[in-house]
């Protein structure tokens, strides 16, 4: 069979589907202090990035060419941030998937999860602190994304 199937056959003619394959980049860690003056705010971000190529040629044949290394994606995360900013875990997710799927044509599916963590802004002597704060796991916002392709 063709190398880019979805299917490849062992010796004994036995049929293998290859099903749900992608790769990518867990827990790539975004901190953006906010300094307003004297006062400053902290949003932190954790992004997992997943790939699916319109090809399967990397686990049927071995050949990387087309893989997208997870410090690339990891590096995709960091430059979009600083250069866009994260206004949400939504709006962000969104604008990582469209970037994968134009910069390059041969990924069929991007899945994207982000999660927001929060902090607290610590307190001395029942006074909000200006910039000291304190990881405040009470609530979790986060997302999934997945776009494919058309």
């Amino acid at each position: 069979e063709e190398p880019d199937s979805d299917y490849t056959k062992s010796e004994s003619n036995e049929e293998y589907q290859l099903t749900n394959h992608g790769y990518g980049k867990n827990s790539v860690k975004l901190l953006h202090v906010h300094r307003e003056g004297a006062r400053h705010t902290i949003r932190e971000y954790e992004v997992d990035t997943r790939l699916r190529l319109h090809s399967n040629k990397d686990y049927l044949t071995g050949d990387n060419r087309d893989i997208i290394a997870t410090d690339t994606q990891k590096n995709t995360v960091y430059l979009l941030a600083k250069k866009y900013g994260v206004e949400s875990p939504e709006d962000f997710a969104l604008l990582l998937c469209n970037h994968f799927l134009y910069t390059y044509r041969h990924v069929d599916e991007v899945s994207v999860h982000v999660q927001e963590y929060s902090w607290e802004r610590l307190q001395v002597d029942s006074v909000d602190h200006n910039h000291a704060f304190i990881f405040s796991p009470k609530a979790l916002r986060f997302c999934t994304v997945t776009q494919a392709r058309n």
